[in-house]
């Protein structure tokens, strides 16, 4: 790695991360990063995995160590996404580089939507539904959000929530319980299939983890001060370039 490439992959790890604390989707950030940085789509979407790998098993641990009460279901929904990201993670290997490159610069316009709406914004459930037809439901839906997060990974944190919320009406706290322990796993899943196929830069991988977690840091202090319009805005921005950027220079 060239002086250029560290600096690059350590501003883009800081600002994902800093973006996963006050928001979500910081693989928007990590991924087009490591393809400025000099690596193609498939070592970025296979490279990006070592950063995701680390902070959700550090927010596992850190829901653990302060007593969130443990769920079994949730290696079920675990076990649904695994397939779904091996298969995703599989096909990102078999599409052109110039292919991977669009649907990414398209899937950043579609979240930077959700960060303007907010679709997700919690409101008090009333009670869980977990019965079976519920959990049937789920597996089915966390199989395919697996698939996309082996795929591109960008945003998968959005669906995940979602399917909590939504199919099974989880409080906020479980919500991002079962998202940690769910991206942990399926992130396993697929980065075993990146690392067979022999796309993983391990260097620039834990320098993003690293970054992340800093940038994760500095997130959770600002949000506790800053206006959340504001929030919204600079991650409005450096979506728009970065997109801008893959679509039309990359």
């Amino acid at each position: 790695m060239d002086i250029t490439s560290v600096l690059i992959v350590l501003a883009a790890g800081f600002a994902g991360g800093f973006t996963n604390a006050v928001s979500a989707a910081g693989s928007l950030f990590t991924l087009p990063a490591f393809m400025f940085a000099g690596l193609t789509p498939a070592e970025a979407n296979a490279t990006n995995r070592i950063a995701i790998l680390a902070q959700n098993f550090s927010s596992t641990l850190t829901f653990r160590q302060n007593g969130i009460a443990h769920d079994p279901y949730v290696f079920w929904l675990s076990a649904a996404t695994v397939p779904g990201a091996m298969l995703g993670a599989w096909f990102s290997l078999q599409i052109s580089d110039e292919l991977f490159t669009k649907i990414l610069s398209v899937v950043m316009v579609m979240f930077l939507i959700i960060t303007i709406t907010n679709p997700l914004k919690y409101k008090q459930q009333h009670h869980e539904r977990t019965d079976l037809k519920y959990k049937l439901l789920g597996a089915v839906v966390y199989f395919f959000i697996g698939v996309y997060g082996g795929f591109i990974q960008a945003g998968t944190g959005f669906f995940l929530m979602a399917g909590c919320m939504l199919i099974h009406r989880f409080d906020i706290l479980k919500t991002n319980y079962f998202k940690s322990v769910i991206m942990l796993i399926y992130t396993l899943a697929a980065l075993a299939v990146f690392l067979w196929k022999g796309h993983v830069l391990w260097l620039h991988g834990l320098l993003m983890a690293a970054a992340m977690g800093a940038g994760a840091y500095v997130g959770v202090k600002w949000s506790i001060r800053a206006e959340e319009v504001w929030i919204k805005r600079v991650i409005v921005l450096l979506i728009i370039a970065m997109a801008a950027y893959l679509w039309f220079g990359k």
